[in-house]
């Protein structure tokens, strides 16, 4: 009984790999069974990604995931990077409204009235804008039912960029808006809440 769980497992890990070694972007680590495999999809168990958001340091990732479809392999990681995309611009405008919102919180007065009032819009484009750099890091095909699922991921530092830029420009239109914002060390909160590097 052992035997044939451990050749199981050994067919489900190569399964694994096989099909992560094919996904585009970064290659992703080699499989450990003790670590990895924690968490259980439709009665197969899964990378622990699959299960919940991975929480990066220095990024924002979500997944995404497609059902089994006769159409295609094809179709259905179409499918399921729609879906990431979808997902990572929630989180990613989730996160620039946060940035903001502390930032409001540091600065105060007139800037954080202003900035208060932009938050939601410079949240929502910019999620929008950087739709392109989602990218795909990690693909798990489920061997019970054949469903895809995929880690879509994207730095802070190219997300924090464009909030800056979209930021400053606007408070560059009030000269006495921007005054408050250099006079309060406004830089220097900016890059304690959107690092650049």
């Amino acid at each position: 009984m052992d035997f044939q769980k451990s050749v199981r497992m050994t067919l489900l890990v190569t399964l694994v790999v096989g099909i992560t070694a094919c996904s585009s972007g970064p290659k992703p680590d080699e499989i450990d069974v003790d670590e990895d495999l924690k968490c259980t999809r439709n009665g197969a168990p899964a990378p622990e990604w699959v299960c919940k958001n991975v929480v990066g340091d220095n990024m924002q990732t979500a997944v995404g995931s497609s059902t089994f479809s006769r159409i295609g392999e094809n179709f259905m990681l179409k499918e399921a990077t729609a879906d990431g995309q979808k997902a990572i611009q929630k989180v990613v405008s989730n996160y620039i409204e946060d940035r903001l919102a502390s930032f409001s919180r540091q600065i105060g007065g007139k800037v954080a009235a202003m900035t208060d009032s932009l938050t939601s819009d410079i949240a929502e484009e910019i999620s929008q804008i950087k739709r392109e750099d989602y990218k795909q890091i990690k693909l798990w095909r489920n061997p019970t039912d054949s469903s895809i699922e995929v880690l879509m991921a994207i730095q802070n530092k190219n997300i924090n960029k464009d909030v800056r830029q979209k930021l400053l420009l606007v408070l560059k239109k009030d000269d006495a808006v921007f005054k408050e914002y250099e006079e309060n060390d406004g830089e220097d909160i900016l890059d304690d809440l959107l690092p650049l590097d």
